[in-house]
């Protein structure tokens, strides 16, 4: 048997597969429904780097939101940059979310008005149910979006583990307690720690960070760093600090001690140079009993991300975002993940999509596509057979996610 009959099989099966989404930011469905939509709504979040990197201006970008701009001079704007775009991955899953629930098999100039009418038309309630739950068979997205009350039982909440720590205003105004008296170190830590544990109440299940260069932790550097900004003899520290060093340490040591997952943004964004998946490694160290759940697979450092899920028990990688960053990159990466990582440690999918919801079937589309094509080149050379092979891809898809999270189904 070939490896495209094989694939299209491992598809046809993984379809039928329910699926733990690992990472969206979608707000709540009202947010949607009250948000003005029509065909450039699928080029919010992360098509917005696509077309800026190809030449679009942020104005003209912009001006594709201004709804008292006509249609047609909007997709004239449009229309040149997206013919830039269109092989990109991210504008893969545009495409397939417009075959998917609006029935029109491409994005050009003859089908813009019809798909804005069609997305207009489906913005109405139970579009969160229609788009995860009935196309998607999402029984759950653990999802960041900066709140707890999401409005639905298919999304369960992660909050951010660490805010800005450069100003006094910002210390003394924590935005998670912006009513605390803060007067020193410990203050700040306390209301950290009541933060903690409010969100966990609420649902939490996870605490997202970034993956920066971190210190060593010290009390005492992290004291004069603080009593620096309160006293006004320095007005802003540096991005990356030892008071920073000293909470985000002491945040984590808490969150593991509550059950919490540390979710770790690895990787492209920005100044990626900042991100690489490698700065976690003393953090991971100096907390064995802390569960860290790292974004991305580390793109473009694919192999030094493995590395961490092969080297620490307590080390999760997670392919949200990945399918969509590069097809051929996020295949790769899982081939070589089977002959590093045990079966338990990689999580399959996560949206990582905001306001454009429809764009999460394309990214589970594509993210089947690219477990079934791994799986098919094993199974045609004997490796696996293909039950074992789904049994693989249901632990990615499903279970590990379930056991990581400590998910109640």
């Amino acid at each position: 048997m070939d490896c495209s009959t094989v694939k299209k099989e491992l598809i046809k099966a993984m379809e039928e597969f329910e699926v733990i989404d690992c990472h969206e930011h979608m707000l709540p469905e009202k947010n949607r429904l009250e948000t003005a939509v029509d065909v450039f709504t699928f080029f919010t979040h992360y098509t917005h780097n696509d077309l800026i990197v190809s030449g679009m201006s942020e104005s003209e970008y912009q001006s594709l939101y201004n709804h008292n701009i006509p249609l047609e001079r909007r997709w004239e704007i449009f229309e040149p940059y997206w013919e830039r775009i269109r092989w990109t991955s991210y504008s893969r899953a545009v495409l397939l979310a417009i075959q998917r629930f609006y029935g029109f098999e491409d994005l050009n100039r003859n089908t813009y008005e019809g798909i804005s009418i069609a997305i207009q038309n489906n913005n109405n309630a139970g579009l969160y149910e229609r788009v995860l739950k009935d196309a998607c068979k999402i029984r759950i997205a653990i999802n960041q979006c900066g709140m707890t009350d999401l409005g639905s039982p298919l999304l369960i909440p992660v909050m951010p583990l660490m805010y800005e720590m450069y100003t006094w205003e910002a210390l003394s105004h924590p935005p998670f307690e912006p009513n605390a008296t803060i007067q020193s170190l410990d203050d700040y830590l306390d209301a950290v720690r009541r933060y903690i544990l409010r969100v966990k109440s609420e649902g939490v299940v996870g605490l997202k960070m970034r993956s920066n260069p971190f210190g060593h932790p010290d009390r005492a550097e992290a004291i004069r760093a603080f009593d620096s900004l309160r006293s006004g003899s320095v007005s802003t520290l540096p991005e990356f600090n030892p008071l920073r060093d000293y909470v985000v340490d002491e945040t984590i040591k808490f969150a593991a001690k509550e059950g919490l997952v540390i979710c770790v943004h690895t990787g492209y964004w920005g100044d990626f140079r900042k991100l690489h998946p490698l700065h976690m490694i003393p953090l991971i160290q100096r907390h064995p009993n802390a569960k860290f759940d790292i974004y991305h697979l580390g793109y473009p450092w694919v192999r030094d991300a493995l590395m961490l899920g092969k080297g620490f028990p307590n080390v999760w990688l997670n392919l949200c975002w990945t399918h969509i960053i590069s097809q051929k990159f996020a295949i790769d990466g899982m081939d070589e993940a089977i002959d590093l990582i045990p079966a338990n440690k990689i999580l399959a999918f996560g949206g990582d999509y905001r306001i454009p919801v429809e764009k999460i079937y394309g990214h589970l589309v594509m993210a089947r596509e690219d477990m079934a094509e791994v799986l098919a080149k094993r199974i045609v050379e004997g490796r696996m057979t293909e039950s074992q092979a789904l049994d693989l891809a249901k632990k990615w898809f499903w279970d590990n996610a379930i056991e990581l999270y400590g998910l109640k189904l």
